[in-house]
Order: structure tokens, then sequence, then C-alpha cells
């Protein structure tokens, strides 16, 4: 079912706009920081963490096959190239959302298939939301997230289309959206500065009982960041940067591949990419993981 874009309040706040602006600024510097291989790996953790998230957020598990659909769904409803403005068209999808919440367009998972889709209408406005994840800010919030959702709501025997949410709560629900984005843009930028990247990184390789099991020597830590930093390194010359011999820079290589820190790439041979598995994550992104689950009815 297609479902048009609803229309904006008369009148969108200063603030309003003026966080929008600011979110366009901070994702950008975000994005600037992290090499696109690293982003890469990122992005397949935010994905792994999203349906944790949307289980705490909706109170319950959302089949795969319910988000099948999503994607045409985003695409088919962006109407985003008529809105003059990339910070209105922010505040456009930021109302959408709103809006598939309140309506009867999906009779089940309605909660993640519209958090799938404002995903991807976010990305389509290049804010980078691979990068930092929606789902864990509104898991963290989930409480003022429903209570907002459910200040308004299209009734079951009204047409898709028909009476539209207040001003006042639009604007209060795009208000919030924008803070928790803001708050998590923020929270990645934080946690990816290269001095703390660095020193959580250095710690894992002292301390980490995972790498000490698997032979992995502390001194290689260098190397490593040099891969989560900088990006993707030739093999021969990230054996160097080892600073050790031949025979063990393969050996410590070969060990860093096994537990997930290194992967082979393929698109270029002999070339290595950044592994960053779900251990090593809750390490250099501390707090990420630290959202507490509980049980509540579904949204209606």
């Amino acid at each position: 079912m297609i479902v048009s874009n609803p229309a904006l309040p008369d009148s969108v706040t200063p603030s309003i706009l003026a966080s929008a602006d600011l979110l366009v600024t901070k994702s950008a510097f975000l994005a600037g920081v992290v090499a696109p291989e690293t982003a890469a790996s990122l992005s397949r953790l935010m994905m792994d963490t999203d349906a944790r998230f949307s289980r705490i957020i909706d109170g319950y598990n959302t089949e795969p096959e319910a988000l099948k659909n999503a994607l045409n769904l985003a695409n088919q409803q962006s109407t985003l190239e008529k809105v003059p403005e990339l910070r209105r068209r922010i505040v456009t999808v930021l109302a959408h959302h709103f809006y598939l919440l309140q309506s009867q367009a999906f009779s089940d998972a309605k909660g993640a298939v519209a958090r799938e889709i404002i995903h991807q209408h976010l990305a389509q406005l290049e804010l980078h939301p691979h990068l930092w994840s929606l789902a864990r800010g509104l898991a963290r919030r989930h409480e003022e997230y429903r209570a907002l959702a459910l200040t308004h709501r299209t009734r079951v025997s009204e047409p898709i289309g028909g009476a539209q949410p207040s001003r006042e709560s639009t604007l209060s629900f795009i208000d919030f959206m924008l803070e928790v984005c803001l708050e998590e843009v923020d929270y990645m930028t934080t946690v990816l500065n290269r001095g703390q990247v660095r020193e959580a990184v250095m710690h894992v390789f002292r301390t980490h009982s995972l790498l000490a099991e698997a032979g992995i020597r502390a001194e290689i830590a260098p190397a490593y960041l040099a891969l989560l930093i900088q990006g993707p390194l030739p093999r021969s010359e990230f054996e160097t940067f080892t600073g050790l011999q031949p025979n063990e820079a393969c050996d410590q290589l070969c060990r860093l591949i096994h537990v997930g820190l290194a992967v082979k790439s393929t698109s270029k041979s002999h070339t290595l990419e950044v592994g960053i598995p779900t251990w090593l994550a809750q390490d250099i992104l501390p707090d990420f993981f630290l959202v507490k689950n509980v049980v509540r009815s579904p949204l209606p």
C-alpha cells in the first residue's frame, strides 16, 4: 500500500530547522573521520543490533519477512525531491515517520517497518545512518517515543490520508526525533575519536582473554589501528608495520584473521581490511549495547 507524505504544518519552528541543519553538519563530520571500509564494518554491526533494539522499542520480535518490502515502499513513497531545502526534507521524513506510526498502513510490524523506511530516507538525504543507530537511540528513550507516537491515532475505519495529526503533536515528535538523531551522531563521533579509539584498542590487545588465548601479541595493536583508522593495507605493508620478523608477522596476521580482526579484501588481492567483531565493539563502543530489554504490549 502506498501512503503519501503528510502535509507539514504551516510553520516549522526555527529551532527545528536549526536542529536539522546541525544534523547535516554533524553527520557529515562523522562520515569524514571513518574510513569507508571501517564504515562498512560498522554498518554490518548496526544492522545486527537493530533487531535487538527493535524488540526493546516494540515489545516483540519482528519477523524478517515483514521487512522485505520496506525498501520498495520507501522508494515508492519518496517525494523528497519536491521539497526545496535539505533541512525541510529532513523534517518531511520525520513527519512521514510519525504519520506511518499513526496510520493503519501496516497490519503487522508497524514500528519496525516505519523505522526501516526512515533509515532508507535518511540514507537518501546522505545523513549516513549506517554510521549511527537511530534504533539504539529510540530504544534508550522508548517510553518517550511510544508516548509521542500514541498522541494521535488514525481510526481503523478511517481511510489512509484522512485526518492528520495536530500541528503541536507533529512538531513535538519531529523535535524529539531530531534530538535522538543528534544524540546518536554525537555518541558515535565521541567514541570514534582517534585518541579514544587508540586507547581502547591498545587496552583490548593488552588485556582481552580471547586475544591471549589466540596467541595474539600486544605489540601488533598499532598495525590493527592502521587498518581501523586509515583503511585497507597491502598484506606486505601490514606485516612490515608489525615490526616483527617475517615469519612471526605472517603467523600473527593469520591469528588476527582467525579471530575476525582482519579480513582479506574481496576486491583487491593481497590486501587486508579491518574486521570489527561484536566482542571488540563492546570495548571500543562503550555503552553501545547497554540498553535494558523490557517486555511491553506492542504498538496498537
